[in-house]
C-alpha cells in the first residue's frame, strides 16, 4: 500500500502536490475548507515568469518552474489553456535595463531589449510607450483556478480523495506515529501531512505549535468588457499590468502593497485601475467598462520568499509546509520537488534556501 498523505489546501499548489504524490503511488487525501481554487488561485493574474533576479537561488527555482509548466502543459495536451504569449514590461528603471538583460541572459532566460518603435509594432494599441522595454517571449499566463481544477481531477483519477467544504480544526501527532488531521468529519490518519492552505497556512502552523510568520498582502483585479482587437503579449507597466482572455476581455492588476488602504477601498482602487488602463488603451477608452472586480489576498512568508519543507527542526517526522508567492509560477515544479521529498526523503538542492526553519528562534 502507498504512503498515506493528507494535503491541506486545494489551490494551485495543493493540486500540483496532490497530483505528483498520486502519480508516485501515495494514498492522497486533499482537504479544502471551501471549494477548490477559490482563494488566491482564483484571484491571480496568472503570470508565469522569471523576469527579475532577486536572489540567485530563487531565480533558479523560477527557471525550473518555467520548464515544469511546459511539461505540465504537454501532459494535459493543452487542456490547461496556458497561453505562451510572452510579456513586455518596463517596470525596471530604463538606465538599468541593459544590465538586467545581461544578467538574465547569464542564466539562459531569453530576453530582448526593445525600443519604442518595435514596441509599437508588436502592440499597436498600447499608448504612452516607454523609451525602452523588456520583451520575454517564453513567458505565459493561465487561469489558475481552471488549471487547478483539472490538475486536481487528474489526482483523483489516480486515486486521490478530495474533501471540500471541510475546514481543518486541528492537527496532532498520532500515538502510533504520523498525524491526525481533525475535521468535522472526524480525524483523518496520515503518515505525512502537508499544509498548502494559502492565507490560512500561518494559522494552521500556529495551531500545530509552529510559528510561520506571514505577510499576506491584498490586491485587486478587474475584468473588463471585450475589446475589438487582440493584445499579443501580457503587458506589465510601472502602474498597471494587463492581459487578454480568449473572449476579448481584459484582466488588469494593480500594485499590491497599500492598494486597498490608500483611499477609496476596493471600488476606488478598481476605478483608478480602469482610468489607468484607459490611458494605456485610448482607442477603446470611452467604451471600456468594468464587468467584475476581484479582491484577493496573496499568501506570502514575511521575508517574501517561499517556505517549503519541514517545520520545527526539519526532522523527517515534522509537519510539512508549502507556501509562496507566486504559486502560479512555482506550482508545477514545487509539486514535483515536494512529492519527491515526501516519498523518498530526498530534498532537492533547489529548495535548500527555502526551509521554514529559517524563521526558528
Amino acid at each position: 500500500m502507498g504512503k498515506r498523505v493528507v494535503v491541506i489546501g486545494a489551490g494551485i499548489i495543493g493540486a500540483c502536490i496532490a497530483r505528483e504524490l498520486a502519480l508516485a503511488g501515495a494514498r492522497v487525501t486533499v482537504i479544502e475548507a471551501n471549494e477548490p481554487a477559490t482563494g488566491a488561485s482564483s484571484r491571480s493574474m496568472g503570470w508565469i515568469n522569471a523576469s527579475f533576479i532577486e536572489r540567485e537561488d530563487y531565480y533558479r527555482l523560477r527557471l525550473a518552474a518555467m520548464e515544469a509548466h511546459r511539461e505540465l502543459d504537454r501532459a494535459f495536451d493543452g487542456a490547461l489553456q496556458t497561453r505562451w504569449t510572452g510579456s513586455i514590461n518596463w517596470e525596471a528603471a530604463p538606465e538599468g535595463m541593459e544590465a538586467l538583460v545581461a544578467e538574465l541572459g547569464r542564466f539562459g532566460h531569453p530576453v530582448k531589449l526593445i525600443g519604442r518603435q518595435e514596441f509599437a509594432r508588436l502592440e499597436p494599441e498600447v499608448a504612452d510607450l516607454p523609451e525602452k522595454a523588456l520583451l520575454m517571449d517564453n513567458e505565459g499566463h493561465m487561469d489558475a483556478a481552471h488549471a487547478a481544477g483539472l490538475i486536481l481531477a487528474a489526482a483523483q483519477a489516480k486515486g486521490a480523495t478530495v474533501l471540500t467544504g471541510t475546514p481543518v480544526e486541528g492537527i496532532a501527532r498520532a500515538a502510533a506515529g504520523g498525524w491526525e488531521v481533525h475535521t468535522a468529519l472526524g480525524a483523518l490518519a496520515a503518515e505525512d501531512a502537508i499544509i498548502a492552505a494559502g492565507t490560512r497556512t500561518g494559522d494552521l502552523c500556529g495551531a500545530a505549535g509552529h510559528q510561520l510568520p506571514m505577510k499576506n498582502e491584498p490586491g485587486v483585479l478587474i475584468q473588463t468588457s471585450p475589446v475589438p482587437f487582440t493584445l499579443n503579449h501580457l503587458i506589465w507597466s510601472p502602474d498597471v499590468h494587463f492581459k487578454q482572455l480568449p473572449d476579448g476581455r481584459l484582466i488588469c492588476g494593480y500594485l499590491f502593497s497599500g492598494a486597498i488602504t490608500d483611499g477609496g477601498g476596493v471600488d476606488g482602487v478598481a476605478q483608478r485601475m480602469l482610468g489607468r488602463l484607459k490611458e494605456r488603451l485610448p482607442r477603446v477608452a470611452d467604451s471600456l467598462a468594468i464587468e467584475t472586480v476581484k479582491h484577493g489576498v496573496r499568501p506570502m512568508p514575511v521575508d517574501g520568499y517561499p517556505a517549503i519543507g519541514r517545520l520545527g527542526d526539519g526532522g523527517a517526522a515534522d509537519l510539512y509546509v508549502s507556501i509562496m508567492h507566486s504559486g502560479v509560477t512555482l506550482g508545477p515544479v514545487v509539486g514535483k520537488l515536494v512529492a519527491r521529498e515526501i516519498m523518498t526523503g530526498e530534498r532537492d538542492p533547489l529548495l535548500a534556501g527555502f526551509a521554514p526553519g529559517r524563521f526558528n528562534g
